[in-house]
């Protein structure tokens, strides 16, 4: 539980600090270090857990890792951090909520998974919860009592 309020505190600390920051850089200049110390890192976790650095032989490997890298992180940081540049920070924060919501969609669509109540209910949870957040001011949230 602390790993996860802890990556929501860094998540935060690193949106306003590049808001702040890196206004004026390019999203590519703000993406190449965080891309590198994230490779650096992964490698590092898989030689101390003993899986070395073994290069796939399967094609389809490949393909995943090329849409993770270029899709997953690549072009959806510099998305990012190009929206970082107008959007606020909060607004912008919101968008890790819809992830869940995106994969079972995509569960949906592509590998026939079933939708059931419960999830139906979730995704409606997250659109309303969201659309409250954005749509009404800190005041409407709060009335005065």
């Amino acid at each position: 539980m602390l790993a996860i309020v802890m990556s929501a505190v860094c998540a935060a600390a690193a949106g306003v600090a590049t808001k702040r920051h890196g206004a004026a850089l390019h999203p590519a200049a703000l993406n190449a270090p965080a891309m590198l110390v994230g490779s650096v890192a992964l490698l590092t976790a898989s030689l101390v857990a003993g899986d070395g650095f073994t290069v796939p032989r399967e094609a389809s490997t490949w393909g995943a890792i090329a849409y993770l890298a270029i899709a997953g992180s690549v072009v959806t940081f510099l998305i990012y951090f190009k929206l970082l540049k107008t959007w606020s920070v909060t607004s912008l924060s919101f968008i890790s909520v819809f992830t869940p919501a995106v994969a079972l969609f995509l569960g949906f669509v592509f590998l026939e998974e079933r939708l059931t109540l419960l999830t139906a209910t979730g995704v409606v949870l997250i659109l309303a919860g969201v659309t409250f957040a954005l749509t009404t001011t800190p005041r409407e949230r709060h009335p005065a009592r």
